[in-house]
């Protein structure tokens, strides 16, 4: 039987206590980093504000980090003070068990859980981890647990390198018939710096890690069959699938749809606002219906080109998104006029360290807005200027996505990833408080329609069209070889009429 343990509320929400860890995992999805600096961790007044907005909402609560255990008086707070809210059963913590360095040790942190009644404890264990927190110090905690009646949970986070695991962590598991989950890591925070191709056959690593706890099972005598070990501790939501609404405060109090924690789920801040209003306005834009919706997969898909559906690719191209916090993962949103000094622009993207990591990482992925004038058209040395700049780009190992397509004109060599007109186009419309609203240059501000009436970007590009075909085209564009070819509509150099 599958050990799932789905707690008192039918929701989960992550309560991130810190950004300090001693470990500092290349995987990290929140960059955290091995300081205890103070403004690393939640204030005792954002924790209450937390409790009171989740608990109010029937949302449980993850703590969280950054590792939890680093400072016991601040977890002991914590707990305190979710007491007033929660009963034990409906909160979980998840900690690397890197203080269980011996089995008194283990002992000593974990009775903190045991006098708050807490009876469950979430250990993350992969190929990251175990560097710093080897498996000797995960059996000490597993073993200090169950003096305490407390169930460990170990949470599998696998790809094609985690291979030195699956042996000694298979024997673990059927030792003490240990609850395990079983994730592959995500290509968030600080693992944007990986090379993400382990991940492809993660299956594969999965089935071996079930085929040795078989074996180590018949050779002791204990249940051989992989789903008596399984758990599922943190519920997502009653539609089951990983990307819905899962609410995550950082110790600031900025509030994220999801665990992801991509700038454009930024919902709000949990001390300054009540957490259904920030449901209420985030559900108003494409993100929100996507991640609110009933069907998920039906929501931000159907706004996106066919050419960028990749989910998580999507929800970074957000350019638009405004007061944005530095620690927000995201690519960096760069507009560039023809006549800038490229050279500097480089400069100055080689030398930003903001919202790549939460505290200092290095940000390596941006999102380039090109902006022309008439003369810039069939200008060789613009199009000389701009090749030489996404090649310089490439060479220097920093990764970019053009929000908008580049005039024809301009013979600018691009790859297909990227945009080549207007229906592709990132920055064809954006969503404020609900309604549509072009923001191309040419009708820029104009109101299409509420949100709840668009079913496709098809609807809004046909509305885009005739629109456009309302605005005169400047001189150059009337003329033009490609657009007399029907190899450019002049969408790009449109001037409203008077």
């Amino acid at each position: 039987m599958i050990n799932r343990d789905f707690r008192h509320k039918p929701l989960d929400g992550d309560l991130l206590l810190t950004m300090a860890c001693p470990v500092g995992c290349d995987f990290c999805i929140y960059s955290c980093l091995p300081s205890m600096e103070p403004q690393k961790w939640m204030p005792e007044q954002t924790i209450r504000r937390v409790a009171e907005e989740y608990s109010k909402n029937n949302i449980g609560i993850r703590i969280c980090g950054g590792e939890p255990f680093a400072d016991l008086r601040k977890l002991q707070q914590c707990i305190g003070i979710l007491l007033g809210y929660y009963k034990p059963l409906d909160l979980n913590i998840i900690t690397s068990a890197i203080f269980a360095g011996s089995e008194p040790n283990a002992l000593r942190n974990l009775t903190v859980l045991k006098e708050a009644g807490l009876d469950r404890c979430i250990v993350s264990v992969d190929r990251f981890h175990l560097p710093r927190v080897p498996l000797s110090k995960v059996e000490n905690a597993i073993k200090a647990a169950r003096k305490l009646d407390i169930d460990i949970v170990l949470r599998l986070s696998l790809d094609t390198e985690s291979f030195r695991l699956i042996d000694g962590v298979s024997k673990l598991i059927v030792k003490y018939q240990t609850p395990i989950e079983v994730h592959s890591w995500g290509v968030f925070g600080r693992a944007e710096n990986l090379d993400n191709t382990p991940l492809s056959r993660h299956n594969f690593v999965e089935q071996r890690i079930f085929k040795k706890i078989k074996y180590h099972a018949k050779r002791t005598k204990m249940p051989p069959d992989y789903m008596y070990y399984l758990g599922f501790s943190p519920k997502r939501s009653s539609r089951h699938d990983v990307e819905d609404f899962f609410p995550t405060t950082f110790p600031n109090g900025n509030v994220y749809a999801r665990s992801f924690c991509f700038k454009a789920e930024l919902m709000g801040n949990i001390n300054t606002e009540n957490l259904d209003d920030m449901v209420f306005r985030f559900w108003q834009t494409p993100l929100g219906r996507f991640t609110l919706s009933n069907r998920p997969s039906s929501g931000m898909g159907a706004l996106t080109p066919d050419k960028f559906k990749d989910e998580y690719d999507s929800l970074r191209n957000e350019p638009l998104a405004q007061g944005t916090p530095d620690e927000a993962v995201g690519r960096e949103f760069v507009t560039i006029n023809s006549g800038d000094d490229f050279d500097a622009i480089l400069q100055k993207m080689n030398s930003i360290k903001t919202s790549h990591g939460f505290y200092g990482m290095e940000n390596r992925e941006f999102l380039l807005s090109f902006r022309f004038d008439e003369s810039d058209l069939w200008n060789k040395d613009t199009s000389l200027k701009i090749q030489e700049f996404l090649q310089k780009l490439e060479d220097n190992k920093i990764r970019f996505a053009l929000s908008r397509p580049l005039p024809p004109c301009l013979r600018v060599r691009t790859d297909d990833s990227q945009p080549k007109n207007c229906f592709e186009c990132r920055e064809l419309f954006v969503v404020e408080n609900g309604v549509v609203k072009f923001s191309c240059d040419c009708l820029k501000g104009k109101v299409y329609t509420e949100i709840e009436n668009i079913k496709n970007r098809d609807q809004i590009h046909e509305y885009f069209d005739i629109e456009h075909s309302k605005l005169e085209l400047n001189k150059m564009c009337k003329a033009c070889i490609l657009r007399v070819r029907n190899q450019c509509n002049g969408m790009y150099f449109c001037m409203p009429q008077s």
